[in-house]
């Protein structure tokens, strides 16, 4: 071998160990990157758990502070000791609800679920509407199957009925039980109690039976739709038999 083969054969080589160099150069380069990268991406995930420790915490304390709030409120007018007017009662599922509490008709605790005195509210409603309620507690309302449902499943209530003609007589029927069902039982009149007072019971001709609206018939006449009848959502069992 000349001396020229040699000397290339040497820059070869020596060409050959810098790019073995270079690339153990460049590997452990971006190793350091690789490790820098995760060190980075490892210290934003713990910044993360910390800040979602902290969340955790603040929505814990929060429920806390809401649940303790809740149980200031009373679960019906009996306990809040209203008389007359309107309330802030706590109703399971419902979380705190707004009602009127009446003492002069019947005695302290009634809650009024119902008004019709001034005709100045449409009772013709559908579905969706007597399932969440309408009109206002200054006027004539319906408080909602909903929360109706609510209500009379969180414990005992009685039914008072107060009607008054234009005249000013007055009759009243009185039930001392009363509960309905949930909107997959058909918001259906489950509990009625005994009756007693002085306009008849004609409620209990129903008992059993769904809700029914004028687009809901769940009534059981086959002739007529009950709701369209009477212009109002009800308790229908037939449509001949006196609505309350």
């Amino acid at each position: 071998m000349n001396r020229t083969s040699v000397a290339v054969a040497l820059v070869a080589l020596w060409l050959q160990i810098l790019c073995v160099a270079l690339a153990e150069t460049l590997a452990s380069t971006e190793m350091q990157e690789e490790v820098k990268s995760t060190v980075a991406l490892l210290s934003a995930v713990d910044k993360m758990l910390i800040e979602l420790e902290d969340r955790r915490e603040s929505l814990k304390q929060l429920t806390k502070d809401i649940i303790d709030e809740d149980r200031t409120y009373p679960t019906s007018c009996l306990m809040s000791g209203k008389h007359n007017e309107t309330s802030v009662i706590r109703v399971p599922g419902q979380g705190r609800l707004t009602v009127l509490c009446d003492s002069e008709l019947a005695g302290l605790g009634w809650m009024v679920i119902q008004r019709r005195q001034d005709g100045l509210t449409n009772f013709y409603r559908d579905w969706s509407e007597y399932k969440a309620g309408f009109g206002e507690l200054s006027g004539d309302f319906f408080i909602g199957l909903d929360r109706l449902h609510a209500l009379t499943s969180s414990q005992p209530f009685e039914l008072y009925i107060h009607m008054e003609s234009f005249n000013g007589e007055t009759k009243i029927a009185k039930f001392d039980e009363f509960g309905i069902g949930n909107e997959s039982e058909g918001f259906s009149l489950k509990i009625l109690g005994v009756y007693t007072g002085t306009a008849g019971d004609s409620l209990t001709y129903h008992k059993g039976q769904m809700f029914s609206t004028f687009d809901r018939d769940n009534d059981r006449s086959i002739s007529m739709k009950c709701a369209q009848y009477h212009l109002s959502g009800w308790w229908f069992k037939s449509c001949t038999q006196r609505q309350v």
